[in-house]
């Protein structure tokens, strides 16, 4: 049965502004535990961050974060994990266990650290929410004030596709969108070194398969794939790009 299409503002999302990939940081968390997140992302991990200031109006936010990040525990163990940051670093980390242990944030690790950096994903918010993930260290989701559990998820989904994927750097150089944002049509672009077998997928917000663009092998060199979005609603998607086990993402913002 087809899930129903979710619309997704395009205000709610990536802005041109806002990192495409991840900022890495080496930070301790208030556990004493150092954290190195491309090490996470490069092994195979969903990393959710949240910051909070912490307040009440944050509660909400943080709780459905963490609440969806819980829900693949059986499925993922150990896959998806979520960082309970502090918004500017300037509360101590026994105020911050506190806070999260009063509202049911037991098992996310906690951290007062400015070198994990809300601006880096743009503005700011109370929460503000990212799902990093894949072997390009993407950013799937970047949310402010309010969380829609089914895009979260979705946005995890879609991390989960790419994650513990062989790089596929070897064959693909040069992957990228043109133009990004798109109104009606853009370019997918990519050079291969050799003939390869070619899979390119478009999914929703919500990790939903929504065009089957190509299957089928391609030459080395240079390659353009026109794909037309002046049908699909202004939101966030994602263009995966596989080869093999090898696979690729990038995200798509269309406007209208």
């Amino acid at each position: 049965m087809k899930k129903q299409f979710f619309t997704i503002l395009l205000s709610s999302f990536v802005a041109l502004s806002v990192a495409q990939t991840a900022i890495n940081f080496t930070a301790t968390d208030c556990s004493g535990i150092s954290h190195d997140l491309f090490s996470d992302l490069d092994s195979g991990k969903v990393v959710v961050i949240c910051w909070v200031m912490p307040c009440s109006a944050c509660v909400s936010g943080a709780l459905t974060t963490y609440n969806v990040v819980q829900s693949y525990g059986s499925t993922y163990p150990g896959k998806v994990i979520m960082y309970l940051c502090d918004d500017y670093a300037n509360t101590v980390c026994s105020s911050l266990n506190s806070w999260a242990d009063a509202h049911g944030l037991s098992r996310a690790a906690r951290f007062s650290n400015a070198s994990i950096n809300m601006t880096d994903y743009g503005t700011t918010g109370m929460p503000k929410i990212v799902v990093l993930g894949g072997a390009d260290h993407a950013v799937l989701y970047n949310a402010n004030y309010t969380v829609n559990a089914s895009s979260l998820q979705g946005a995890i989904d879609v991390a989960l596709t790419t994650t513990g994927i062989h790089d596929i750097d070897g064959v693909v150089s040069a992957f990228n969108l043109i133009p990004n944002p798109a109104s009606t049509s853009a370019d997918i672009k990519f050079n291969l070194t050799k003939d390869a077998e070619i899979n390119i997928d478009l999914f929703n917000i919500q990790g939903e398969l929504i065009n089957h663009i190509y299957s089928g092998r391609l030459a080395s060199g240079e390659n353009n794939m026109p794909i037309n979005v002046s049908a699909y609603r202004a939101g966030t998607y994602f263009v995966k790009l596989s080869e093999g086990n090898k696979s690729r993402i990038l995200n798509l913002v269309v406007t209208q």
